[in-house]
């Protein structure tokens, strides 16, 4: 394979040299005292490159594997498969402490272009296939070491991390706006259904307090008739089971506006909304035929559907719905008007989420694209 980019900044050209990854960077260089006190860095406090989880900790009573202490510009590795994009570039400052899950990578070079190179399809690839063991196959600090790597010359690798940068930047905002319009949902929710929050008519008088009624009396509710293997790939109607996704099948049960709930299984409570033609597996209920707004009832049980489900759980077992988890559930419920403003107004905030969401996952496909065509 040549070591030629096939995108590359007009100045430069030739060859990228090759060497071990051990040669650009020293792995899991050997750590000073540990302070005191830090920040403990597990596995469980970095996702999609971002630090979720924050965890003060002493030293005399931090966890076995609390034993890397960084550096601005260290990289943070997953040693576990299939984790090896859950990566982190550190530039916190001191006081941070990483798990032993982690391979500890401090560059000899630019720190942010060797950051980038280890998210490539190639470096992962190259990672994954020396990964062993059963439980919680992971490749070793020998075995990372060893991996070659292609690297331009230092101005180069400044070049491309500062452009890739400006991009992480526009998907750290993204991500973050998108994480704060799902914050600012959640607590509009809450102080709607609350009733902190009343809406008006269109001439400015109140509308009628709200009343209390069983979800069964507000809907019909079936459930599907069909094996969850019952999808057909080339199918021209949904299929529903208790997955996020919908699938496909040739024959249709159903011709309704619909909310679809999951019945069991990890997604247990994921309610979809369709109109039209569909199909559904047999763990899955199928509420329609609506005396109320299905819009607001659907948000209703999005915020209330799952606390239910867990407090019918026995303990030790899988959550599940039984039908009497539906039909019984109480919803209190405004006037149709209050009912159809609310709606409008909780789904013209998913419409902006969802806007959000699509620009961040085009940033993400566009940084995907360019690191295969910018890299070695």
């Amino acid at each position: 394979m040549s070591n030629v980019p096939k995108l590359r900044f007009k100045e430069f050209n030739g060859a990228w040299a090759v060497a071990p990854l051990s040669k650009v960077a020293d792995i899991n260089p050997k750590s000073g005292e540990l302070p005191d006190n830090f920040i403990y860095i597990d596995l469980e406090s970095v996702k999609s490159g971002m630090m979720v989880k924050r965890e003060l900790v002493a030293k005399d009573n931090a966890p076995s594997r609390a034993q890397r202490l960084l550096k601005n510009d260290d990289i943070l590795f997953q040693m576990v498969r299939p984790y090896q994009r859950n990566n982190f570039h550190f530039k916190l400052g001191n006081g941070y402490v990483a798990s032993t899950g982690y391979a500890q990578i401090r560059s000899n070079g630019c720190s942010y272009f060797l950051f980038q190179k280890l998210l490539t399809n190639r470096f992962v690839s190259d990672v994954l296939v020396r990964c062993t063991g059963t439980s919680y196959p992971a490749i070793n600090s020998n075995d990372l070491s060893s991996i070659d790597v292609a690297y331009p010359c230092l101005t180069e690798q400044q070049k491309i991390a500062d452009f890739l940068t400006d991009i992480d930047t526009k998907i750290e905002q993204l991500t973050r706006k998108e994480e704060l319009l799902k914050q600012y949902k959640k607590g509009v929710m809450q102080k709607i259904f609350s009733q902190e929050i009343r809406f008006k008519a269109g001439d400015g008088s109140e509308f009628p307090d709200w009343k209390e009624k069983k979800l069964g009396d507000l809907c019909e509710i079936t459930t599907g008739k069909l094996d969850a293997n019952a999808m057909v790939d080339s199918g021209q109607y949904r299929f529903y089971t208790c997955a996020k996704e919908y699938y496909n099948i040739d024959d249709y049960a159903f011709d309704t506006d619909a909310l679809i709930v999951s019945g069991n299984g990890a997604n247990v409570g994921y309610i979809h909304h369709y109109q039209g033609k569909f199909n559904a597996y047999q763990r899955t209920y199928v509420l329609d035929s609506f005396t109320d707004n299905i819009i607001f009832v659907k948000f209703v049980l999005d915020e209330y559907l799952h606390k239910r489900i867990m407090k019918e759980k026995n303990e030790g077992n899988t959550p599940y719905i039984v039908m009497g988890t539906l039909t019984d559930m109480k919803i209190n419920l405004p006037s149709f008007s209050e009912q159809t403003k609310i709606a409008n107004f909780l789904s013209s905030i998913d419409n902006k989420i969802e806007q959000v969401g699509k620009q961040l996952d085009e940033s993400k496909q566009f940084k995907k694209a360019l690191l295969q065509q910018m890299f070695v």
